[in-house]
């Protein structure tokens, strides 16, 4: 099993210009200690009233004043502090982003990296953001799916023709490739049905958002399984990122074992929601590597 955290990039961590020494920090430490990856969130624009129900608990974790940083910026800011640890969203919402556009940003992103992005997408779930934005809300699956066809085309062919609903690339051709063949493992985030299938069809891996209990992951990784086998893929090769609504270090070490019978291949510990402080995140990250045994690096 491997594990994972995510960079201080929004919310209260991404308040002034401590941000950077924060995120070096937890960059370095978390490579050292022995980490799989750093994750960073995504949003791009909100509103000043959500009206939109936050999927993942009673209210949204942070202020919508609070900084966001985004996404890619911050995984290349860190790619150039760190040699080793992995660089992934978790997730980047695809459809706010244009695709042609993003193909290359990634692509340039692993090369920089030296073959180290984990891209981590799903299709949103605020319904304002996408209106700000001037993205139909409803047409989020639609072009989830769509833009994933067309970043595997950009990345893995020497001339691209590609006719879709939401977008038309003819006789294109993009370079650099990703260093990552075939491409950047793809993970997809959600617990929806659609989402799932998602999975199912493209991803390399399934990154189940919280809270979840043990039960019901177990119960959606079981579903995860049969919509695989249903697309004709072994179940065995889609990886599982959770932290099984773990609350404490002591908790999800106790976990650990369960977890991984489930089928989790990647657990977050999330020790900026555990953390009284910065200064205390440090030390659970700390904590926590030695608890699991990581193996750490010079």
């Amino acid at each position: 099993m491997r594990f994972g955290v995510v960079l201080p990039q929004f919310g209260q961590w991404a308040r002034g210009p401590e941000v950077r020494d924060r995120l070096g920090i937890m960059a370095v430490s978390a490579d050292r200690l022995g980490y799989e990856v750093l994750w960073t969130a995504d949003h791009v624009v909100f509103p000043a009233t959500i009206s939109t129900p936050y999927p993942y608990g009673p209210s949204l974790p942070f202020s919508v004043t609070d900084p966001v940083l985004d996404a890619l910026a911050t995984l290349a800011y860190v790619a150039a502090l760190t040699p080793r640890i992995r660089l992934g969203t978790s997730v980047l919402v695809l459809p706010y982003r244009q695709p042609i556009v993003l193909a290359k940003e990634l692509a340039t992103l692993d090369v920089l990296s030296g073959g180290r992005l984990t891209l981590g997408v799903a299709s949103g779930w605020l319904a304002e953001e996408f209106d700000l934005l001037g993205i139909p809300f409803r047409e989020r699956g639609a072009r989830t799916d769509e833009y994933l066809a067309v970043l595997r085309a950009l990345w893995t062919e020497d001339r691209v023709t590609f006719v879709g609903r939401s977008v038309t690339v003819r006789d294109a051709v993009c370079f650099p490739k990703p260093v990552q063949r075939p491409h950047p493992p793809i993970w997809v985030g959600g617990r929806s049905r659609p989402a799932l299938r998602r999975v199912a069809r493209f991803g390399d891996g399934w990154l189940a958002p919280p809270p979840v209990n043990l039960e019901a992951l177990a119960a959606d990784v079981a579903t995860l399984r049969r919509l695989a086998e249903g697309e004709g893929r072994d179940p065995a090769s889609i990886g599982v990122a959770s932290s099984g609504g773990a609350r404490s270090i002591d908790d999800l070490v106790e976990r650990l074992p369960a977890l991984e019978r489930i089928g989790v291949t990647v657990t977050g510990v999330p020790v900026l929601a555990w953390g009284r402080s910065f200064d205390h995140a440090l030390e659970l990250l700390a904590q926590f590597a030695e608890r699991a045994r990581l193996e750490a690096r010079p």
